[in-house]
């Protein structure tokens, strides 16, 4: 008779380590609200900063406007000049949407690609990696595009309330997942206890 080697897994769980099947009784540690919300503060520095950047473009057709003002004295009375200058405002509100939502794509779906373990910046400060539920291996590009254009943008920026909700999910659901972690089938991780090759 052979030799069971039963030990609790992180959630207490007992598991049979001499069993082939080892690879589906694997366990990891989700990370922490605390490393999620580092990883998140940090990421939107960054993406903040960028954003800022291109910001100093999108604003030039605004200043042009601005400097051309005052040269008649009718300028501030012209219901022209005032539909342009909502034209131009509009304008320049809907193009900082765009660089916000195109920034966050690309950094979120580009950086993880280049890094690996679907970690962004802040995520690699923060110890955290993003793992498939599916295979319990490093997230595949394909899911990284699910999970972060769809999940993340689609449904939990252009959604509200979706988003809204998938900020309070992490606080009461048992393993931290997202609305984008659901729709990917992945989880955030702590990676300090579980490497991936």
């Amino acid at each position: 008779m052979e030799k069971k080697d039963i030990r609790p897994n992180i959630d207490g769980e007992m598991i049979d380590f001499s069993e082939d099947t080892l690879i589906e009784q694997l366990t990891y540690e989700t990370a922490s609200i605390g490393r999620r919300f580092a990883a998140y503060l940090i990421d939107a520095v960054i993406i903040i900063s960028l954003v800022s950047l291109v910001s100093i473009f999108l604003f030039k057709p605004i200043d042009e406007f601005v400097n051309t003002l005052g040269v008649d004295a009718n300028d501030f009375n012209s219901w022209i000049k005032y539909q342009e200058f909502k034209d131009l405002f509009l304008r320049l509100i809907l193009n900082m949407y765009l660089a916000w939502t195109g920034i966050r794509i690309v950094y979120f779906t580009l950086v993880p690609a280049i890094i690996g373990s679907g970690r962004t910046v802040g995520r690699l400060v923060a110890g955290i990696g993003i793992l498939d539920c599916d295979t319990l291996e490093e997230i595949s590009p394909s899911k990284l595009i699910l999970r972060e254009v769809v999940g993340r943008v689609v449904v939990e920026t252009i959604l509200i309330i979706p988003g809204l909700i998938s900020i309070i999910m992490p606080f009461v659901r048992k393993d931290q997942r997202t609305i984008r972690d659901l729709i990917a089938n992945t989880n955030a991780i702590k990676l300090d206890l579980y490497h991936m090759e």
